[in-house]
C-alpha cells in the first residue's frame, strides 16, 4: 500500500483521521473496530494497530459507550490504582 496524505478533521470536541476505504477493506475494519494508538513524539509519528476484533455494541447506546470510553481514558490512572487496592 502506498503512502498517502490525509487531512485531519474536527469530530465533536476532538479530531479524527478518516481512513480511506482501501485501508479499511484491507484490514477488515468496521465501525466499532478496536485499535491501539501509540505516539513517538521524537519522530512525530503515530502508529495505529488493529487488534483484529470488532466490538459489537448490541443494544448499547453509542453515545453512552463513547462516554464510558472517555471516562476510562480520563480516569485510567485512578482506576488502575483502585484495581491495585483490590488485590
Amino acid at each position: 500500500m502506498e503512502t498517502m496524505i490525509q487531512r485531519i478533521i474536527k469530530a465533536g470536541k476532538g479530531l479524527a483521521l478518516p481512513l480511506p476505504e482501501d485501508i479499511t477493506e484491507a484490514l477488515q475494519l468496521t465501525e466499532g473496530s478496536e485499535v491501539t494508538v501509540s505516539v513517538d513524539p521524537e519522530k512525530k509519528q503515530i502508529l495505529i494497530q488493529f487488534l483484529g476484533q470488532s466490538t459489537d455494541l448490541g443494544d448499547i447506546n453509542l453515545e453512552f459507550a463513547e462516554q464510558v470510553t472517555t471516562f476510562i481514558r480520563d480516569y485510567k490512572p485512578a482506576l488502575e490504582e483502585l484495581a491495585r487496592l483490590e488485590e
